[in-house]
């Protein structure tokens, strides 16, 4: 279900994926604006970008990375003279944010790729429980086999209006879309 979710096809049982619907990174009038661009001016511009296609009807809450990429994002330096780290990239407790907005780690998440959104606009509903049917078929009994069926009904759901709310970008791709000529 949380693959399906994620990264879904809609062909067949599988639910359209949140990557599936959600816009595509474009850096618009933030193109050739930022020096040295790296993974934080990529998510703010992508936050940006969400602020505006929303008209201040969304606001990001949650950017999902591959674990590399966060480690990549923690050990940002300012520059190669100025070692300090990237200020915007914070731990709170046990929360990491930028920007104040939560970044969760998980590895359904391509290395290079995230997903940042308002994910208040991305609905999971189900429709039954999940049901788990044991069978015993011929000799199965004799052979101590079992024949298990696991199945779930439910989907995703993002209305065409709010898929504006969510980004699936690539990092080098929209880096160098932000990269100053």
């Amino acid at each position: 279900v949380e693959n399906t979710s994620y990264s879904g096809d809609g062909l067949g049982q599988n639910h359209n994926g949140l990557i599936t619907v959600a816009s595509s990174f474009a850096a618009g009038s933030m193109a050739g604006t930022v020096d040295n661009a790296n993974e934080v001016d990529v998510l703010a511009s992508a936050a940006t970008q969400i602020q505006i296609n929303q008209e201040g009807e969304a606001e990001p809450n949650f950017i999902f990375m591959n674990p590399i990429d966060v480690y990549k994002m923690k050990s940002l330096k300012v520059s190669a003279s100025d070692r300090r780290y990237v200020e915007r990239v914070q731990m709170v407790g046990s929360n990491l944010l930028m920007d104040g907005i939560r970044i969760i780690e998980s590895t359904l998440v391509t290395a290079g790729k995230y997903l940042i959104g308002d994910f208040n606009k991305a609905i999971s509903v189900q429709r039954s429980a999940i049901k788990f049917d044991i069978g015993v078929e011929n000799d199965d009994f004799t052979k101590n086999l079992r024949t298990i069926l696991a199945e779930w009904r439910g989907a995703t759901i993002v209305k065409n209006n709010d898929r504006s709310a969510l980004i699936y970008g690539d990092f080098a791709t929209d880096k160098a879309a932000l990269e100053t000529t």
